[in-house]
């Protein structure tokens, strides 16, 4: 009994919350945040910046920052990075960042203290007895002790590869480099002692710098996802030309770029990091030998280029795009508006236009409420929460909303039928006499198409910079404007059937853009799976991407809007027919 309480006490003791204090606090967000920002600057995407940043403003609110001296260093790096944020300056932007990591890198030693020198003799002990084996295997000239001691050392440094990235991403570059030029020496089929020493060398010569202590600087350079695209396509280049053996230095740069931007393959795509990272120097290998298939190399270059395509997160709309939205919201509550204006001037009250005019106005406001209300609630929401699954959601939600108005436009652009339309908007104003009535006829049109807007903008607004939705915004309303006055002036003499038709034309291509940009976007934060269609290409201008996933919504938008159409069409022409005579 006195034994196991004595167990009962030591167990308590060591699952006390005074032992559990003694774990390392985990920054990793914190970097990858700041990481994903520094490759996105080198891209100029900075609405994708602008995404990160505020994550990374988020992420350091959560940390516990009173027991810190260097906190302080970190608050005031970041709010020099807000600052440059807006410039959009990627020397300025870049170097912020760069700030940032440094003092992000001292309070994470700061709250967890590390033996460096330990680690790196830790490292040393794992892989100088490999080394070594691997060196005397190497020139012995024996082919199978060779693989059998490289596999080791794979092993080994995957393993602990971790112990020099943290310390050093140089270092960390210039040995993942090597030991991928060491696979493709050892993948050709004439292998080449003389190569594969010369990169043993350097492989070695960097883990015995690392272990020792050495400083070693990052080179400065603008490599993107799209630097690892630029370069499978110089290869497959090569390849198409029948000069295959050309592409393998290309394919050799990629390992040497691979480095700085394999994160963000990481974090988007854990299995295609695995992929890129083991076949990219087998097939490098292999078009360095003779007899091999280089079209099964060409079909994998090209399926590997496609997927990088598809992680990188592209501005998916442009300023037209975002005029559009205005454009078909405005443009219903404007000939609602514009139809009680010509009222009152047939019923010569045109001095009774001012309560009209303050109905919309009301309406106006109440629109900016509640875009104010909304954006803070969806910002209360998703703290923390990942940007693009928002994107994805929202995005979705307004294609259901798109499809109802491309619905109503279709079933207005009959004159008759938008005759109907004015006359039953009309109706109570007309029966009251109420001018009233009239203002709060004006105040819900254009209430109701500014609730729908913010709807439709909350889901473009992730994928877009501020500059160009702010420019859609007020180039659509320069056009409002033109077309109100032409209304008012000419509502008699104006067909609003043609407007109603490209309306409806532009407010489908809409739809059907958001759809796929918005699955894309759940694909990407692993909600929805991808199941790549490697024969079809990506067509960022319609939202088009090459998987299984967005095809099929897509396609089943279109048979919707086709049978809508089919209904609609059917429906007028029954409705044009004159009545059968007894």
């Amino acid at each position: 009994m006195k034994k196991t309480l004595l167990l009962f006490c030591l167990l308590l003791y060591v699952l006390s919350p005074m032992q559990f204090a003694q774990a390392e606090e985990d920054y990793r967000e914190l970097f990858i945040s700041v990481g994903d920002a520094m490759m996105k600057t080198k891209a100029d995407d900075w609405v994708a910046v602008e995404e990160l940043v505020a994550q990374l403003n988020e992420d350091w609110k959560q940390i516990d920052q009173s027991k810190s001296v260097e906190a302080k260093n970190v608050t005031q790096m970041l709010k020099q990075m807000n600052k440059n944020m807006g410039k959009h300056d990627k020397e300025l932007m870049l170097a912020a960042l760069s700030d940032v990591s440094h003092a992000l890198v001292a309070f994470e030693k700061e709250q967890n203290p590390v033996d460096e020198e330990a680690l790196r003799n830790e490292l040393r002990l794992a892989l100088t007895p490999i080394l070594v084996d691997l060196q005397v295997a190497i020139e012995a000239e024996n082919v199978e002790e060779v693989q059998a001691q490289y596999k080791k050392f794979l092993a080994m440094w995957n393993r602990k590869e971790s112990i020099v990235r943290e310390q050093s991403i140089a270092y960390y570059g210039k040995i993942e480099t090597q030991t991928g030029f060491l696979r493709i020496a050892l993948t050709k089929d004439e292998k080449e002692f003389g190569q594969i020493q010369t990169i043993y060398a350097a492989l070695s010569g960097a883990v015995g710098e690392f272990v020792s202590g050495k400083e070693l600087q990052v080179e400065s350079q603008d490599h993107s996802l799209q630097t690892l695209v630029d370069l499978l396509e110089h290869a497959e280049l090569a390849i198409k030309k029948k000069q295959p053996i050309d592409a393998v230095p290309v394919l050799q740069e990629f390992l040497t770029v691979w480095p700085s931007v394999e994160g963000e393959v990481r974090t988007r795509n854990g299995g295609l990091y695995t992929k890129l990272e083991n076949d990219i120097p087998i097939i490098a290998g292999k078009l360095s030998s003779t007899g091999v298939n280089v079209e099964e190399q060409l079909t994998k270059i090209n399926e590997y280029k496609k997927s990088i395509e598809l992680l990188q997160k592209k501005t998916s709309y442009t300023m037209w795009d975002a005029a559009l939205v205005m454009l078909r919201e405005g443009l219903e509550a404007l000939l609602i508006v514009t139809a009680l204006i010509a009222f009152l001037r047939k019923a010569n009250a045109t001095d009774q236009q001012k309560w009209i005019w303050l109905g919309a106005f009301a309406g106006v406001i109440m629109s900016i409420i509640a875009a104010l209300l909304m954006n803070n609630l969806f910002s209360t929401a998703t703290a923390g929460a990942n940007r693009e699954v928002i994107e994805g959601m929202t995005g979705i939600i307004a294609v259901v909303m798109m499809i109802g108005v491309g619905v109503w436009l279709h079933q207005k652009s009959n004159m008759q039928a938008w005759n109907r339309y004015i006359q039953k908007q009309l109706g109570s104003a007309l029966s009251t006499g109420s001018i009233v009535s009239m203002a709060f006829i004006s105040f819900l049109s254009i209430f109701r198409e500014g609730a729908e807007t913010i709807i439709f903008y909350m889901g473009m607004a992730p994928s877009m910079s501020t500059g160009k939705l702010l420019s859609g915004i007020a180039v659509a309303v320069v056009i409002l404007i033109i077309v109100a006055f032409l209304f008012i002036r000419y509502s008699t003499k104006i067909s609003v059937g043609p407007f109603f038709k490209i309306a409806t034309l532009l407010i489908y291509f809409l739809a059907f853009k958001i759809l796929g940009v918005s699955i894309h976007a759940l694909q990407l934060t692993n909600y929805f799976s991808t199941t790549q269609l490697y024969s079809l290409p990506i067509v960022n201008l319609i939202g088009f991407y090459p998987t299984w996933e967005t095809i099929l919504p897509q396609l089943a938008l279109l048979i919707i809007i086709l049978i809508t159409a089919l209904w609609i069409e059917k429906r007028n022409r029954s409705s044009r027919k004159p009545p059968m005579s007894l």
